[in-house]
């Protein structure tokens, strides 16, 4: 097969590989707002090659087979602390394991996925279990006291970090290695959307009845489409604890992580290869910068506060404004969020991918 890739993207593969050697510059400071430049710059897009990974982990399942998952935590946070704890108490490189997150992950995955098809679960019920599983795992891991319980797993660091230890001084290697991640998602995404796999899933999500009907092994295809998505979100949770160096269950499994994985691929376009991508480099800078505004802290008081005063109009809204600019605001970034988030929804129901394809074709129509 061929390996055709678009101009646009081309050239947004060149700027992302050159990135890190201008994150630090004056110029780069000089345009780019206050605290977005340098280290924050990187942390940014760690975060959104990140979330596109795990947006295509879910786009597998969620997007190509049709089948609505809420419980990407789980297999997420089985992966972080598979890979932690062959670490912590085994010395193994997180490297392996990784790799043992990994196959531990899409076992998890096949397993649920075996229990809930094999009953022929489908639809909003099927996304019920997915939230119940979740919750299991969250109060598993935390009253199991070998992985920490409530307190969680904080990694060693070492003195001298090496990559074999998936330790780094600095952003840049965790950079790359996100890079690495979401580009290999993107190879293996797109070889699905044109194999017979991918076609077997396309065939599910359209109608499963009728697939079934023409003999397409829909059960063996969902348990293998769920397995290879838990497989890659486990992958995601290696990378994400080896990144932050402690994993703890209330961060890690709970609904909104996988609301938060899943968000790219339905703004950006489930069901394509390039919708997580470009949901992810939506979302994140959209939710980075709007806490940025609105919650960064060193503003002298609160919103209720100032709306309580005794103070006129006219200096009330000038407090809030001299509140925002300190860095108040509370809830407002959420708020922002959600505002954006409908209205992609509402203007784009197929995702911002399929709506800029059918304004292209317009257009040269």
């Amino acid at each position: 097969m061929s390996l055709r890739i678009h101009p646009v993207y081309a050239v947004g593969l060149i700027l992302l590989l050159a990135l890190p050697l201008v994150a630090y510059s004056d110029g780069m400071k000089a345009v780019m707002p206050s605290g977005l430049a340098g280290s924050s710059l990187m942390h940014i897009f760690i975060l959104i090659f990140f979330f596109a990974f795990m947006g295509q982990a879910w786009n597998i399942i969620g997007g190509f087979a049709g089948q609505l998952s809420i419980g990407h935590a789980a297999f997420f946070g089985v992966g972080a602390y598979v890979s932690s704890i062959l670490y912590i108490h085994l010395g193994i490189s997180p490297w392996l394991g990784m790799i043992a997150a990994t196959g531990f992950a899409a076992l998890v995955g096949a397993g649920l996925g075996m229990v809930s098809f094999h009953y022929g679960i489908k639809g909003p019920f099927f996304t019920l279990v997915t939230v119940a599983f979740t919750e299991i795992v969250r109060l598993i891991l935390l009253h199991w006291e070998f992985v920490g319980a409530a307190n969680g797993l904080l990694l060693p660091y070492e003195a001298e970090p090496t990559f074999w230890q998936f330790q780094f001084t600095g952003k840049e290697p965790y950079y790359y290695i996100a890079l690495a991640m979401m580009l290999g998602s993107i190879l293996l995404v797109s070889w699905i959307a044109r194999s017979r796999f991918g076609y077997y899933l396309h065939a599910i999500r359209q109608d499963e009845d009728a697939a079934e009907a023409v003999g397409v092994p829909t059960k063996r295809a969902k348990i293998q489409a769920i397995a290879l998505s838990a497989g890659l979100a486990g992958a995601g949770g290696t990378f994400y604890a080896q990144y932050t160096q402690y994993i703890v269950p209330d961060d890690l499994v709970i609904g909104r992580i996988s609301v938060e994985i899943l968000l790219g691929a339905v703004i950006g376009g489930a069901g394509t290869v390039m919708g997580p991508i470009i949901g992810a480099f939506i979302l994140i800078p959209v939710g980075e910068a709007s806490r940025l505004v609105f919650e960064s802290g060193g503003a002298g008081g609160s919103l209720t506060t100032i709306l309580q005063s005794d103070a006129g109009l006219g200096e009330k809204f000038a407090l809030y404004l001299q509140y925002l600019g300190a860095g108040g605001g509370g809830g407002l970034a959420i708020i922002l969020y959600g505002v954006i988030l409908m209205m992609v929804v509402l203007v784009m129901p197929g995702g911002v991918l399929p709506w800029l394809r059918r304004k292209f074709r317009s257009a040269r129509a």
